[in-house]
Protein backbone atom coordinates (compact mmCIF):
# COMPACT_ATOMS: atom_id res chain seq x y z
CA UNK A 1 0.00 0.00 0.00
CA UNK A 2 1.38 3.63 -0.51
CA UNK A 3 0.99 6.06 2.24
CA UNK A 4 2.10 8.68 0.38
CA UNK A 5 4.70 10.91 -1.99
CA UNK A 6 7.36 13.38 -0.87
CA UNK A 7 10.08 15.05 -2.50
CA UNK A 8 13.62 14.32 -1.86
CA UNK A 9 15.62 17.77 -1.38
CA UNK A 10 19.07 17.96 -1.82
CA UNK A 11 19.93 20.09 1.76
CA UNK A 12 22.65 21.60 0.24
CA UNK A 13 21.10 22.80 -2.04
CA UNK A 14 18.91 24.64 0.13
CA UNK A 15 21.96 25.95 2.39
CA UNK A 16 22.18 23.13 4.81
CA UNK A 17 25.11 21.01 3.81
CA UNK A 18 26.10 20.04 6.67
CA UNK A 19 24.25 16.44 7.79
CA UNK A 20 24.48 14.68 11.08
CA UNK A 21 22.45 11.86 12.99
CA UNK A 22 22.35 12.68 16.92
CA UNK A 23 21.55 10.38 18.94
CA UNK A 24 18.83 11.27 22.19
CA UNK A 25 18.76 9.94 25.46
CA UNK A 26 15.50 11.28 27.17
CA UNK A 27 15.50 11.46 31.06
CA UNK A 28 13.57 8.62 32.91
CA UNK A 29 10.69 10.33 34.12
CA UNK A 30 10.42 12.16 30.13
CA UNK A 31 8.55 9.21 29.49
CA UNK A 32 5.31 10.32 29.59
CA UNK A 33 5.88 13.58 27.57
CA UNK A 34 7.23 11.94 24.36
CA UNK A 35 4.79 13.47 22.05
CA UNK A 36 5.41 16.99 23.15
CA UNK A 37 9.29 16.10 22.52
CA UNK A 38 8.34 15.18 19.05
CA UNK A 39 5.99 17.99 18.58
CA UNK A 40 9.18 20.71 19.95
CA UNK A 41 11.74 18.74 17.82
CA UNK A 42 9.59 19.03 14.75
CA UNK A 43 9.31 22.68 14.71
CA UNK A 44 13.22 22.99 14.62
CA UNK A 45 14.40 23.59 10.92
CA UNK A 46 17.28 21.71 11.09
CA UNK A 47 15.61 18.77 11.79
CA UNK A 48 15.01 16.30 8.60
CA UNK A 49 13.88 13.32 10.39
CA UNK A 50 12.68 11.43 13.95
CA UNK A 51 13.30 7.79 14.90
CA UNK A 52 12.00 6.65 17.76
CA UNK A 53 14.05 3.61 18.98
CA UNK A 54 14.37 0.42 21.42
CA UNK A 55 17.70 0.43 23.09
CA UNK A 56 20.44 2.62 25.05
CA UNK A 57 19.06 5.83 23.21
CA UNK A 58 15.44 7.35 22.58
CA UNK A 59 15.74 9.12 19.48
CA UNK A 60 18.22 9.66 16.48
CA UNK A 61 17.38 12.37 14.66
CA UNK A 62 18.70 13.33 11.09
CA UNK A 63 19.83 16.98 10.63
CA UNK A 64 21.21 19.38 8.14
CA UNK A 65 22.66 22.80 9.01
CA UNK A 66 24.60 25.60 6.80
CA UNK A 67 28.02 24.60 8.91
CA UNK A 68 29.36 23.52 12.11
CA UNK A 69 28.88 26.30 13.78
CA UNK A 70 24.93 26.10 13.08
CA UNK A 71 24.57 22.33 14.36
CA UNK A 72 27.10 23.47 17.17
CA UNK A 73 24.24 26.12 18.05
CA UNK A 74 21.40 23.93 17.52
CA UNK A 75 22.42 20.86 19.40
CA UNK A 76 23.88 22.79 22.77
CA UNK A 77 21.32 25.50 22.50
CA UNK A 78 18.34 24.30 21.79
CA UNK A 79 18.04 20.10 21.59
CA UNK A 80 20.68 20.10 24.84
CA UNK A 81 18.57 23.13 26.40
CA UNK A 82 15.47 21.23 26.24
CA UNK A 83 14.43 20.05 29.89
CA UNK A 84 13.60 16.62 28.78
CA UNK A 85 16.95 15.53 27.30
CA UNK A 86 19.35 13.68 29.23
CA UNK A 87 22.11 13.59 26.63
CA UNK A 88 23.20 13.42 22.93
CA UNK A 89 26.14 12.23 20.97
CA UNK A 90 26.44 13.78 16.90
CA UNK A 91 27.77 11.41 14.39
CA UNK A 92 28.87 13.66 10.87
CA UNK A 93 27.35 12.15 7.68
CA UNK A 94 29.96 12.42 5.25
CA UNK A 95 27.77 11.13 2.10
CA UNK A 96 24.32 9.46 1.92
CA UNK A 97 23.74 6.72 -0.33
CA UNK A 98 20.39 5.26 -0.84
CA UNK A 99 19.74 1.80 -0.78
CA UNK A 100 19.01 -0.89 -3.51
CA UNK A 101 15.64 -2.20 -2.53
CA UNK A 102 13.17 -1.68 -4.73
CA UNK A 103 10.92 0.02 -2.20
Amino acid sequence: MIRGFFTDVDPAAIGRPLQAMISVSLQANARGKIRTFIRDIRELPQVIDVYFLAGADDYILHVAARDTEDLRSFVVEKLNALPDVAGTQTSLIFEHLRGGAPL
